[in-house]
């Protein structure tokens, strides 16, 4: 039976880590697309929620000094809510919509799962589109809980899914999705063609406001996420970015899956964004910023000298250019987040796909000082093959690095699509069925000596930023601070709190560092 167009409707369903803020992009150029079909579109966010399954929190980025301390309710005015499954199966029951949409990563499966058990009674088509379902379609749609799979970008799709689900066809067949039957057949179709990224421009109305304020460098800020192109040219081995290509080619989609908007229609974007936001910030999503050809940089730098809104990207500091960084600062850029990972060279080119030098990376950061352009250096530790001698030359190569005012220490994460995930299950040191939530606490690897266990990874998470800013003398004690037993808390919290007082409250660029070791007490008070 065929529905209207303007009675027909579609729930957003977005399954979040607990208070990652900054609204999702896939979500709101869904949301604009699905309006100008004619649909009705709303939006259940689990952001606020912090159910039981998590084993992540933002207050873990405080715990782990990687993060000056901040109150979410008061300082962001989110309210933190724990009812996360009766309040959204109140939100399907009440709305009742005629197709849901999940947006799913790997972080947030469990939960997904979870929130569709809570509506396992409301019939209606649910599909379920985003990077786990992309990275390994056949993992999940046989699972008890989905029969419906979007691959690869949704636009396209999502569209057609909703104007069949509306119009009664048979949905065994739609291009880009994978369709289970009652009888357990799965039909596997082919990918959707690569959509024009010009005309994937967001719509926001349905998130709440203080989903906008993101706190950045013991600030907070309006900030509004902006894409000005898609994919990634590079090929780092713990980042599921380059499977798209990997996809794109295997499928004879498109030679790549890299794709840039023009100057002119980002422009445009940015200043509907302003009309209708005010942002405080930008946030410029792109995988790597910089990884664009020098005109194209240039560019747009022209085009942004009218806006002057601050804003934020990553990238990696072989891209930073003397050149570039001037023109930058000039126009708005406030802040850069690189990610190092590893410090040492053979480890980072051979494992992590990731060619510059020490020397390269070093020199870089001294330009990107320079600049005068607040930055942030994000590390990870805990990879397949690391051990504490590759952790601590990591350690000795951001010793060499000044000017930051945050480092961002993660625990590898193996997510599905990744190099390294394969390489940990062809090991034996995690299983393939595992399903990896983002961690701030413990590694999921079972590796053995030599390599990191968990334990030594969950101590040198607590201790990495104490051991890049206290002098070498203090190592030792630092060492046992990673132990959880009286002696360690008790060292942990005696660095910790100097730490907290002299780096984080105040820009490490203000004040002359911890490395005069007559500033640091030798004996516990």
């Amino acid at each position: 039976m065929t529905k209207n167009k303007k009675d027909f409707k579609v729930l957003l369903v977005y399954p979040n880590l607990p208070l990652m803020l900054v609204p999702p992009l896939s979500m709101a150029i869904f949301t604009r697309l699905l309006k100008k079909e004619g649909y009705q579109v709303n939006l259940f966010d689990t952001t606020p929620y912090i159910p039981p399954e998590t084993n992540s929190s933002p207050q873990n980025r405080t715990l782990y000094l990687q993060a000056r301390e901040f109150s979410d309710e008061d300082d962001l005015g989110v309210a933190i809510k724990t009812n996360l499954y009766s309040d959204y199966r109140k939100k399907v029951f009440d709305y009742k919509p005629d197709l849901i949409i999940y947006s799913i990563v790997e972080d947030a499966f469990i939960k997904a799962l979870n929130m569709m058990d809570a509506i396992k009674d409301y019939n209606c088509v649910k599909i379920s589109g985003g990077v786990l379902p992309t990275a390994d379609p056949d993992y999940v749609i046989k699972k008890e809980q989905i029969n419906f799979v979007a691959l690869g970008e949704g636009e396209i799709t999502l569209v057609e899914v909703a104007e069949s689900v509306r119009t009664g066809k048979d949905l065994t067949n739609l291009r880009g999705t994978y369709y289970k039957d009652s009888n357990s057949k799965i039909y596997r179709n082919p990918r959707n063609k690569l959509v024009d990224i010009n005309e994937s421009v967001p719509d926001y109305s349905l998130f709440d406001s203080r989903r906008f304020y993101r706190p950045m460098g013991g600030k907070i800020f309006k900030t509004i996420p902006i894409e000005t192109y898609r994919g990634c040219p590079y090929k780092c081995t713990f980042c599921n970015s380059p499977m798209h290509n990997t996809q794109t080619k295997q499928e004879e989609l498109a030679h790549n899956f890299l794709r840039r908007k023009t100057i002119e229609n980002v422009k445009k974007e940015i200043l509907e964004l302003k009309k209708l936001y005010s942002p405080e910030f930008l946030y410029f999503v792109d995988d790597s910023f910089l990884a664009r050809p020098k005109k194209e940089i240039f560019d747009f730098c022209d085009m942004y000298e009218e806006f002057k809104i601050p804003f934020w990207f990553n990238t990696r500091p072989e891209n930073c250019k003397p050149e570039y960084l001037k023109r930058l600062k000039e126009v708005g850029s406030y802040r850069i987040s690189f990610g190092v990972e590893c410090g040492n060279p053979d480890f980072r080119q051979k494992v992590l796909l990731r060619k510059p030098t020490n020397s390269e990376i070093i020199q870089s950061f001294k330009d990107i000082k320079n600049s005068n352009i607040a930055f942030s250096i994000n590390l990870i530790i805990g990879f397949p093959s690391e051990t504490r001698e590759l952790v601590m030359e990591t350690v000795e190569l951001i010793r060499e690095i000044q000017g930051y005012d945050t480092i961002t220490v993660s625990i590898f994460t193996p997510y599905r699509g990744t190099v390294l995930q394969k390489m940990a299950v062809k090991n034996g040191w995690l299983d393939k069925s595992h399903i990896t939530i983002h961690t701030t606490s413990s590694s999921v690897l079972k590796m053995p000596k030599p390599y990191l266990s968990s334990k030594d990874i969950h101590g040198l998470m607590k201790t990495l930023p104490l051991l890049i800013y206290f002098p070498k003398s203090e190592w030792k004690n630092i060492k046992k601070a990673e132990e959880d037993n009286e002696e360690g808390i008790k060292f942990y919290n005696y660095y910790s709190k100097i730490y907290k007082e002299n780096f984080l409250k105040i820009n490490q660029e203000s004040q002359k560092t911890l490395y005069n070791e007559a500033q640091v007490h030798n004996t516990l008070q």
